[in-house]
């Protein structure tokens, strides 16, 4: 299936075409939006952050090959050395000269310029003596500054998160700061992906020390499921998010209290299935639907949360879980990239890989279905040919992030492929308290940055990490049937 060639991807239609036309650059952020949360309410403003250095900066489209200094951490590496509008130009010794990539569409998706280089440098610095240089403009005047990034965590290796001191020493820190932060009530969040991926995270570990956490959160996602559809709020996002939790969470322990919870949300998922196959923020096609009607992400979550159910001994309906597969066949290009809903199968372009994860995960994880496993490897693959939107995903990038990488799973190619393009990410999302932050990305969608900017981050980098141990069932994909074209039977 992997056939995308240049030439598609530059006449691709729709969305994407339109954007295709334009010059690579910076699509405009939204610097301007703030947070009230946890040391990042101090910045002002949603800026990019420069790993461990203490230094948040803005990209500019005048000067596409420096950054602006925003804002700078007390009692950071980068305190007292550098200022509010200093503008970087180069790291490590060397000037930048390929400018920002930060654009949204064909042809503009990716971070090649400062961004990578400046990660480049800040990983080999930290694998050495840990100093590094930077460049900077300060009114008009050339000035060299050397911050001292450590080198505790040293570089990820080749092959990261698999067999990687960097990794191992992330999850040291990560997983006890996620577990301190857990609420009395057994959640971390209003959002439930984040108490999901949190939770996901902890239980990945696979360490004693976070079994009562794992459990309480557990207990709460049950408390909060039932079978009865209501029409407020986003339910298809807690029912579909909970029922993988639940459904993981028996698998790795076998309590029996867990069974007639996943039950409970079997049937929810059958009466707030839409006709059409799908699932959207609720039963859109009933009263007080929202009218969004049916995506693909919320009915991936759903086709996943059956086949996990399914594997702990739940008789799901067949015949609905066809039906799921039915609906994203219809929204999945040639190219196996997923769109937002059915209808996408004659665009040959790509945008965001959240959506495109999820398909990969949810037909991996029921292989054994005719045409599923060859659909896993079609949409894998997508992911490991364009591996250049990893934070993007609209709507929530935190939640894209997990479901990218997990979905690219299903082909280890194609996660080498992944994982290799955006080790920028993590190593410039790393904060110096060895918590990780919600960088800014293309899709603007400030949600969760302004309700949990390191919490959203931490957890989503912990459980992509936490693959290094594969201790989870969606961690153990691995779709390698040769591929064949992407169909449905109906």
């Amino acid at each position: 299936m992997r056939k995308t060639t240049t030439a598609l991807l530059i006449v691709a239609t729709g969305l994407c075409g339109a954007l295709a036309s334009a010059a690579p650059g910076i699509d405009q952020p939204k610097w301007n939006v703030k947070t009230t949360v946890g040391p990042d309410a101090l910045t002002g403003g949603w800026f990019i952050n420069l790993g461990r250095t203490g230094i948040r900066v803005r990209l500019l489209e005048e000067r596409p090959t420096e950054f602006e200094v925003a804002y700078v951490f007390d009692k950071t590496p980068a305190a007292r050395r550098i200022k509010i509008g200093d503008r970087i130009i180069g790291v490590g010794g060397a000037r930048f000269e390929t400018p920002h990539k930060f654009g949204y569409g064909v042809g503009k998706f990716g971070y090649d310029g400062p961004m990578k280089d400046f990660s480049a440098a800040l990983e080999t610095a930290q694998a050495e003596d840990g100093r590094l240089s930077l460049t900077i403009l300060r009114e008009d005047e050339t000035l060299e500054e050397t911050l001292r990034v450590g080198n505790r965590y040293r570089d990820f290796s080749a092959t990261y998160p698999f067999d990687c001191r960097k990794t191992n020493r992330i999850l040291a820190d990560t997983l006890p700061w996620l577990a301190e932060r857990q609420r009395d009530d057994g959640l971390w969040s209003d959002r439930p992906h984040l108490n999901a991926f949190t939770t996901l995270a902890l239980l990945a570990s696979g360490q004693p020390k976070h079994q009562a956490a794992v459990e309480k959160a557990m207990r709460a996602m049950a408390a909060r499921t039932t079978e009865e559809i209501e029409y407020q709020g986003l339910d298809g996002w807690k029912y579909t998010l909970y029922g993988i939790c639940l459904a993981e969470y028996y698998l790795a322990t076998k309590q029996a209290w867990v069974l007639p919870e996943l039950e409970e949300i079997d049937r929810w998922l059958r009466k707030a299935q839409i006709a059409d196959g799908g699932w959207g923020h609720r039963p859109a096609d009933r009263p007080g639907g929202n009218g969004y009607g049916s995506i693909n992400i919320l009915t991936m979550q759903a086709k996943m949360a059956w086949a996990l159910m399914r594997e702990c001994g739940i008789e799901i309906d067949e015949a609905r879980f066809k039906a799921a597969h039915d609906f994203v066949v219809r929204g999945t290009g040639d190219n196996g990239y997923v769109w937002y809903k059915d209808g996408g199968r004659n665009n040959p372009g790509y945008a965001d890989m959240g959506r495109t994860g999820a398909a990969a995960m949810a037909h991996a994880l029921a292989d054994e279905e005719p045409g599923y496993r060859a659909y896993a490897s079609a949409t894998a693959g997508c992911i490991g040919e364009h591996p250049d939107t990893f934070s993007d995903t609209h709507g929530s990038p935190i939640l894209g992030m997990v479901w990218t990488a997990f979905g690219a799973a299903a082909d280890p190619t194609a996660f080498r492929s992944l994982m290799d393009e955006n080790r920028w990410w993590f190593s410039l999302a790393h904060c110096t308290d060895g918590t990780f932050y919600y960088q800014m990305n293309r899709d603007n969608n400030p949600q969760d940055y302004t309700a949990a900017p390191r919490l959203s981050a931490t957890a989503a980098t912990a459980l992509i990490l936490s693959m290094r141990d594969r201790r989870l069932r969606m961690m153990n994909l691995e779709a390698t049937e040769p591929e064949r074209a992407i169909e449905s039977d109906s």
